[in-house]
């Protein structure tokens, strides 16, 4: 946790999505970092969709993305096809 935000970073790569925190904290604010190197697949484009998060990525970079769990349970993160999926638990 940093200046009150949880911090997440989803690196996305042709084969979907690997994330260095299964766990949330509800009404905690997190600050998302998406990082894209020469991705080339649908897991550019990400969605929460239980947010309305929909964000297309740069092949290569960095995407901020802030949100705030409101709810206990599973937070499920994809691609718009939903073909590479995620989740975290929000504890």
């Amino acid at each position: 946790m940093k200046q009150g935000k949880q911090e997440v970073t989803i690196t996305v790569n042709n084969n979907g999505y690997e994330t260095n925190v299964t766990q949330l904290k509800v009404n905690i604010p997190v600050k998302l970092t998406l990082e894209t190197r020469n991705t080339r697949s649908c897991a550019r484009a990400f969605v929460i969709p239980s947010l309305n998060i929909s964000k297309v990525l740069p092949e290569s970079g960095e995407t901020m993305i802030e949100f705030t769990p409101t709810k206990k349970g599973r937070l499920t993160f994809s691609c718009s096809m939903g073909m590479y999926s995620g989740y975290w638990e929000i504890i």
